[in-house]
């Protein structure tokens, strides 16, 4: 599942991690990509505790992407299978702008691999950016690295997260499904009423696909102002 938690800030305005943790509890995901997490608030109700506590056997890192007066932030991976590798990649450094004074976020992508027991998966986990020409540069570098360092072809790879874009023409989207066997999407945004598909899953051949759906719950439409975007797969 992927999930953009938009801070934990619902649409009612409120910030509350502990309603996140039920939107998760009401799917149980066996793997779980998130955005816009915050960590080291200060607070003693943040989610990355919160899901500790919930899921003592899972194993969870937390990409961090910017740090402000209230924290950390970033992307986060949930998984209840062991990591056998993991790699922060960024995605903004050698873009092509001049430096990162022009945005306060910068972007990057978690790159983890699985072992499911009878065999490896990776899982790549990342949050684009709103605008359309910084999009492009930090596209061109998340395919790069799926390149780099995993084998959509030959291995069992999922890639998810919010890429800000719902235009199926375009070159980035094209892109990912020349690597990819399987591209999975649904209406995820804005939560109460979905119209744009801004949460995706992509999967090699090595992997078949049972179900997907824009989680739709009376909670999940306040916890946050996206949906969860949930798959059923199975080595295939």
């Amino acid at each position: 599942m992927t999930y953009n938690l938009h801070g934990c800030v619902g649409t009612d305005g409120r910030y509350d991690p502990g309603r996140i943790l039920e939107v998760i509890r009401e799917t149980q995901p066996d793997i779980l990509g998130m955005q816009e997490l915050r960590s080291n608030t200060g607070s003693d109700t943040e989610l990355l505790d919160l899901l500790r506590r919930a899921y003592p056997e899972y194993h969870l890192v937390f990409g961090k992407t910017l740090k402000d007066s209230r924290g950390d932030f970033g992307n986060a991976l949930l998984s209840r299978y062991p990591l056998t590798e993991y790699l922060d990649v960024d995605l903004e450094e050698s873009a092509g702008y001049s430096g990162r004074m022009i945005r306060p976020e910068a972007r990057r992508a978690i790159f983890a691999r699985l072992d499911l027991g009878t065999e490896q998966l990776w899982v790549v986990v990342t949050h684009l950016d709103l605008r359309k020409r910084v999009r492009k540069g930090q596209g061109r570098l998340l395919v790069e690295a799926i390149r780099r360092h995993t084998r959509p072809s030959q291995e069992a790879v999922i890639f998810m997260g919010d890429l800000n874009e719902w235009r199926l023409l375009n070159p980035f989207l094209r892109s990912l499904d020349q690597l990819f066997s399987k591209h999975l999407a649904r209406r995820s945004f804005p939560s109460r009423f979905p119209l744009l598909p801004l949460d995706r899953i992509w999967m090699s051949g090595k992997l078949r696909r049972h179900a997907v759906r824009a989680h739709r719950s009376r909670l999940s439409r306040r916890a946050s102002d996206h949906l969860p975007l949930y798959a059923d797969v199975s080595p295939g």
